[in-house]
């Protein structure tokens, strides 16, 4: 059989002195796992198609339930990523969590165009990157089927004129009136948030993907958008990511700053 898709390289193994495993995102096929042949040859026809991060068109058959790589013609390589410390550990921070909760022999269209959409603004530095984790953590854990309640308060269903907080856990929006009657929750795990940061995480969720990157939020309120999406995909995925990990350690993160947790009075 063999199958022309478009793609994008997400992970890379070396395997013996010339050849190469890689992990494609593919729109149709979900995730595959080729063997690129010889693409470690300096001389290779496929050796920039297998690059961390390349997106290209590529025609793969498969050989008794393996794949291997034929041809391809490049379609971006992304290379600016390659060129910034804080790029490239974002990047591969996407890309585990890609791999993480994608799968292969399905449909990933929504999830290819995200990823390839923030690979876009993250190589031509067009938006933070902050802003770029907030909009893929929140859209990626919406496309996989975890979209918080997100409309009003969970029980009064108000949105304005009321002190509203994310519960990180059950994923959704409280005033403070009915979070008491809850009984609260543990301090770290929920954040007064504002009306219009309730509007960004709507709009991170929910929005058409061809204006999903078309709104701005400032550096405050952010940060605190940040450490929401952070904590809700370590959260209800149950997996933590040594490459968010060195994303935070090496660019010095601390997105507790000026968060407003949850306290009874």
């Amino acid at each position: 059989m063999l199958i022309t898709t478009d793609g994008t390289v997400i992970s890379r193994r070396e395997v013996g002195d010339n050849d190469v495993f890689v992990t494609i995102l593919t729109p149709d096929y979900g995730l595959i796992e080729v063997s690129a042949r010889g693409a470690k040859k300096y001389t290779a026809k496929n050796g920039g198609a297998v690059q961390l991060f390349s997106a290209a068109k590529y025609c793969i058959s498969e050989r008794n339930g393996r794949y291997y790589l034929d041809s391809s013609e490049i379609i971006c390589l992304f290379y600016d990523i390659r060129t910034s410390v804080e790029k490239l550990a974002l990047a591969s921070y996407f890309a585990d969590v890609i791999r993480y909760s994608a799968t292969q022999g399905q449909t990933a269209r929504n999830i290819y165009r995200l990823y390839m959409n923030t690979l876009h603004f993250l190589a031509n530095g067009q938006r933070s990157c902050d802003f770029l984790k907030f909009v893929f953590e929140m859209r990626m854990a919406s496309e996989i089927g975890l979209l918080p309640e997100l409309i009003g308060c969970a029980d009064c269903y108000r949105y304005e004129g009321v002190r509203l907080y994310f519960d990180i856990p059950q994923g959704k929006v409280f005033c403070r009136e009915h979070l008491k009657r809850r009984g609260g929750a543990p301090y770290a795990d929920v954040i007064e948030i504002s009306s219009g940061q309730l509007e960004a995480l709507q709009f991170a969720c929910l929005a058409q993907m061809d204006r999903l990157f078309n709104f701005r939020v400032a550096d405050k309120a952010l940060n605190v958008l940040c450490y929401i999406s952070e904590n809700y995909l370590i959260r209800h995925f149950d997996h933590r990511f040594k490459t968010l990990d060195f994303y935070n350690t090496t660019m010095g993160i601390d997105h507790t700053r000026g968060i407003y947790f949850y306290e009874d009075e």
